[in-house]
């Protein structure tokens, strides 16, 4: 008989709950140090030894090692994290050695060897990342019943046996991801009604935040950045960990701080430290009022806000909740191991489908069948199964092939995204189906397009209504800019991938205006949106930083110009800070570094850069040295000189007026789609 256990696969901490048949209550089964929370880091030391968890973290707080964290952000991206003894290291191979050590640990405490498992996963994850998380887990050996959302698994295990009627917000603040559920509790059974989230936002960001405070004074004493240094940034953000922690009980803290040869111990109070993350506070805030716009809810409708994972212990969660909302913020009673004891709970009434009379989930993006419109003349996202349809769920489409089209064969994609423009949206499938019989008098073919229980997306084809067909999965195409063309003339032209980062200054003067006239930061955002649609159909991909007195990631690279955009109206004047005393360039060539494609950066600035010139220059010149080019767009009181000497790119230095700058973001879109990227070998 098969022993099943359910896992927490956390970004920050990881657990392993197990239903116990004698109590009929789920458990925490311990770690091999008796710990209920296994840290989510690997460690590869020198001499080839891997460590993992306790001991990893260990070593990551010392300095020592090649150490990761925080790898769960990166699920279903193949891009090589890290290489250690001459094995490169995806999201996806980190999580299969951190699970595997999980359900040895567990097994080894629960007396018999686990050999099926339900994972849960962010509620925001993309079918890439659910198959990505399904692959790690089988890649220990074990059978992977199902995944379930984080704030599903917790809410069931809050509301596991529940009688009352209740409809709870579950607010679930991560160490890397944030997800919000509305779900409705009723005679025992837990259904959720809509969920939302964003998988790059969560406590490593206030961990940040709270870094930043210290090193900004430390930087401001002794002129030097120690977040500049990855080994030493890796002990600082371990240490603003505790740190954090300490604050949500205290009202101040120590971070100290020992670099090259400086030392130094910074007192933080916690309004300091509220103050510096407020924003994020305010991002997930505006994440739950656009779900329940979604399924036309009201905060009136809401009995009470459920606050789960970790992060949410943060005293400033539940005040900055209630205050804002009116809503009583409840912490669940087991907060950093609801969701763990919640799939376990899972696990154990797990049959051919997790059964719908325990709960019911509904998925997180709308599905997509690629599609030619009715006029032949653009493809759209034609949707399938709308977002915040219960799973699981399916819907049938017909393609017909048309009188004296021979063809075996039908090339079939499938979206994930809300616009009915598919250069908005994800592709997640390709798929060839055959096995059809075509006599040259015309086919019609069933594609069913589902979401499983799993939230995993599934391709099938039919004919004669319940005659299977062969699908066969194909990759994807690096360049998908063809959607955005005619049907009746593809293009066959290939273009240079180029990832570019936006860097906007959003200093206090970027609001000055005389009466009647409008903000630069707008006419500025008015004049990136035009930039980006430009060049979206160029296989671009795009990032979004701001900068003022300190760098914040507003977007990290995509192609989804939907997102791109969100982060850029929510990009407001002083979010960080009044004067520009940070430097940007060196967050955008991190940025480009994970990607080596055609790397392009585009400054904005209407300010004097006189704290970090000789720094910014030499980042510049960094940036020259890889070949990525950098464009420095002036207004206002912006120094020309400046521009000259962190521009790469050939007459890159521009100086404008505001009622220009569409037409100067209009000149350099051309010249990159153009190719026209010559960096300068010298200044």
């Amino acid at each position: 008989m098969s022993t099943r256990a359910g896992i927490d696969l956390g970004t920050t901490y990881s657990a392993v709950a197990y239903y116990d048949e004698a109590t009929g209550k789920p458990i925490i089964l311990n770690n091999s140090y008796d710990r209920e929370l296994t840290p989510s880091v690997i460690s590869f030391l020198e001499d080839g030894d891997v460590l993992i968890g306790e001991e990893a973290a260990d070593m990551m707080s010392a300095g020592v090692g090649t150490c990761i964290s925080a790898f769960k952000r990166m699920m279903g991206d193949d891009r090589v994290l890290v290489s250690a003894g001459g094995k490169d290291y995806t999201s996806e191979s980190l999580s299969a050695l951190l699970l595997k050590r999980l359900i040895d640990d567990a097994s080894a405490r629960l007396g018999k060897k686990i050999d099926e498992v339900v994972i849960t996963v962010p509620a925001y994850f993309d079918n890439d990342c659910r198959r990505s998380t399904i692959k790690a887990g089988e890649a220990c050996g074990v059978k992977v019943l199902s995944l379930i959302n984080e704030p599903t698994s917790a809410a069931l295990y809050y509301g596991y046996k529940h009688a009352n009627l209740k409809t709870v917000m579950v607010y679930d603040l991560g160490g890397g991801t944030f997800d919000v559920n509305i779900i409705n509790f009723e005679n025992g059974k837990t259904t959720v009604l809509g969920t939302d989230g964003n998988r790059l936002l969560g406590g490593k960001d206030w961990d940040k935040a709270l870094m930043d405070i210290a090193c900004d004074r430390f930087k401001d004493e002794y002129e030097i950045d120690p977040r500049l240094d990855p080994a030493y940034r890796a002990e600082l953000m371990a240490q603003a960990e505790d740190k954090k922690r300490i604050l949500s009980k205290a009202g101040s803290t120590l971070f100290q701080i020992d670099y090259q040869g400086c030392s130094a111990r910074y007192n933080i109070t916690r309004g300091e430290f509220e103050d510096a993350s407020e924003e994020h506070l305010i991002a997930t805030k505006n994440i739950c009022d656009r779900l329940l716009n979604t399924i036309s809810m009201k905060w009136s409708d809401i009995d009470e806000i459920l606050l789960i994972g970790g992060s949410s212990r943060m005293p400033m969660v539940a005040s900055f909740l209630q205050a804002t909302t009116g809503l009583v913020a409840v912490q669940h009673p087991d907060m950093e191991l609801a969701v763990a004891k919640g799939a376990g709970i899972a696990a154990r009434f797990y049959r051919d489908q997790i059964s719908t009379g325990v709960f019911q989930d509904v998925t997180a993006h709308s599905l997509g069948a690629l599609s030619v419109s009715e006029e032949g003349d653009r493809y759209v996202n034609e949707i399938m199964i709308k977002r915040n349809s219960r799973i699981p769920s399916r819907m049938r489409k017909q393609f017909r092939i048309e009188r004296g089209n021979m063809t075996d064969v039908i090339e079939v994609y499938a979206m994930q995204g809300e616009s009915e423009n598919p250069e908005e949206c994800l592709p997640i499938s390709k798929c060839e189906i055959s096995g059809f019989k075509n006599d040259g008098e015309g086919v019609v073919i069933d594609v069913e397009y589902s979401y499983e229980n799993n939230g995993v997306v599934k391709i099938r084809g039919f004919v004669n209504q319940d005659q299977e067909l062969h699908v066969k999965q194909c990759p994807i195409p690096d360049d998908m800019t063809w959607v955005g063309g005619s049907p009746r003339d593809r293009p066959n032209r290939k273009h240079t991938e180029k990832n570019i980062v936006i860097c906007l200054d959003l200093s206090r003067s970027m609001t000055f205006a005389k009466k009647d006239e409008t903000p630069p930061i707008d006419v500025a955002k008015k004049a990136i949106k035009d930039f980006v649609h430009e060049l979206k159909k160029e296989g671009a991909k795009f990032a979004l930083v701001g900068f003022g007195d300190r760098v914040l990631l507003l977007c990290d690279l995509t192609s989804d110009v939907d997102r791109f955009m969100t982060a850029l109206d929510g990009a407001d004047a002083m979010d960080a800070g009044r004067g520009t005393t940070s430097m940007p360039i060196g967050e955008a060539e991190a940025i480009l570094r994970t990607e080596p494609k055609c790397g392009i950066i585009v400054i904005l600035t209407d300010g004097i850069w006189k704290a970090h010139k000789d720094e910014s220059v030499q980042q510049s010149r960094k940036c020259r040295s890889e070949g990525i080019s950098i464009f420095a767009i002036g207004v206002g009181q912006a120094d020309r000189a400046f521009l000259g000497q962190i521009a790469t790119v050939q007459n890159g230095a521009l100086y404008t007026t505001i009622d220009n700058l569409g037409d100067t973001f209009s000149t350099i879109a051309t010249v990159i789609k153009m190719d026209h990227l010559n960096v300068r070998s010298k200044e």
